[in-house]
């Protein structure tokens, strides 16, 4: 939020600086001066903001009865992997990092890189967790109001390669590896049992997948299509304590609009099956970026579908607007799905364009779901 706050008094400074200068100069009868006072001025705060904003970190300040404070920090980056490389995308690197005043904390690392004009894509996350979340049970038949408090300690990495076999077509590998440790659920309520009862291990799988991607900015897409299908296989042989398989397909398709406005659609699906899925490994509802509106997790189940629409529109200097309608259901298997028990969620935020060249923002957006409600903040965009 430093960095939205920063740019902010920036401006501020900016147009009365220029505003003032404004009146001084026309009453000396030289409009001619004026314009070009104001557009040095402008470009010369531009280039300072964004160069502020480049270097600092967004500071992370939240506040719950379960963490106390959290202080934080999170930062992210877009840059070409190489000089002479100039026709593939940016790359990106991100960071996060907190701790409670209750001794919890996260880490995480992300990145993504493109080179050889794009033909090779790799990605890298790696996360390191200990932090309270609630759990509400699994399915559709739960309580809103009653939930589990659950700390559990985890460390996760995420790597995949992806290589182009045909004109905006890939094909690609990955690996996972999550290792959830020192599980602990507050007592006191019906659904502790059933956490009680997922056991602490180790999911480590290969998997496959398919890319179709002709988007024309990956981190602020105006136009294009994504599509993506991916499988992921955990077996005992790669020190896996589950065997599982987890299927992804999610596709994406964005569209200018007249009057500067922009439209994005996603559609989301996954499914796990197999002899011993654990708990914290089903597919569940809510968070940051699909469904929001809705606690990360507070609807779980094996098989999850949803879909959410934005529009998007640059407003004045470089602050935008969003606005977002999402539906969505949780179920055992793509059998049991039902009209009767699809979620909706709704909402809207801000963007602040922290790297002009690449189009990134600076995102806060509140969604809405019945009875509840989120508030985010992050970098680029949801989808």
């Amino acid at each position: 939020m430093r960095n939205a706050c920063l740019l902010i008094v920036f401006y501020s400074l900016l147009f009365s600086q220029v505003f003032a200068q404004k009146n001084e100069i026309e009453v000396n009868g030289s409009e001619k001066i004026d314009t070009l006072t104001f557009v040095d001025k402008l470009l010369r705060y531009n280039d300072m903001v964004y160069k502020i904003m480049v270097k600092t970190p967004a500071p992370i300040i939240t506040y719950s009865t379960e963490t106390n404070w959290v202080f934080g920090l999170a930062k992210f980056n877009a840059f070409q992997l190489s000089k002479k490389d100039s026709l593939s995308r940016a790359s990106s690197v991100g960071e996060s990092v907190g701790f409670s005043m209750y001794g919890q904390m996260f880490l995480g690392v992300g990145s993504k890189f493109y080179w050889d004009e794009s033909n090779n894509i790799a990605e890298a996350t790696v996360r390191l967790e200990k932090f309270p979340r609630q759990f509400w049970g699994v399915g559709n038949e739960i309580n809103p109001d009653s939930s589990a408090l659950v700390t559990k300690s985890y460390f996760s990495t995420d790597l995949k390669y992806r290589r182009m076999v045909f004109e905006n077509i890939y094909v690609g590998a990955s690996y996972h590896f999550y290792d959830v440790f020192n599980v602990s659920v507050d007592s006191g309520n019906f659904v502790v049992q059933e956490y009680s009862d997922a056991k602490a291990g180790i999911n480590s799988g290969i998997g496959l997948n398919v890319m179709y991607d002709s988007r024309d900015n990956v981190y602020n897409t105006g136009k294009g299509i994504f599509a993506t299908l991916e499988s992921q296989y955990y077996l005992s042989w790669l020190g896996s304590d589950f065997s599982f398989t987890r299927l992804k397909f999610d596709f994406r398709a964005f569209r200018q609009l007249p009057l500067g406005f922009s439209i994005g659609y996603q559609l989301y699906t996954e499914t796990n099956f197999g002899e011993s899925i654990p708990l914290y490994s089903y597919a569940y509802m809510g968070g940051s970026d699909r469904m929001r509106g809705y606690y990360n997790g507070q609807y779980r189940d094996k098989t999850i579908i949803d879909t959410q629409v934005e529009l998007r529109r640059h407003l004045f200097w470089v602050i935008g607007a969003a606005a977002f309608i999402s539906a969505g259901e949780v179920m055992p298997t793509y059998g049991d799905f039902t009209t009767k028990y699809i979620r909706m969620s709704a909402g809207g935020g801000l963007r602040f364009e922290v790297d002009p060249k690449n189009k990134i923002n600076l995102r806060l957006d509140a969604g809405f779901g019945p009875g509840f409600s989120t508030l985010f903040f992050g970098f680029s965009e949801a989808f």
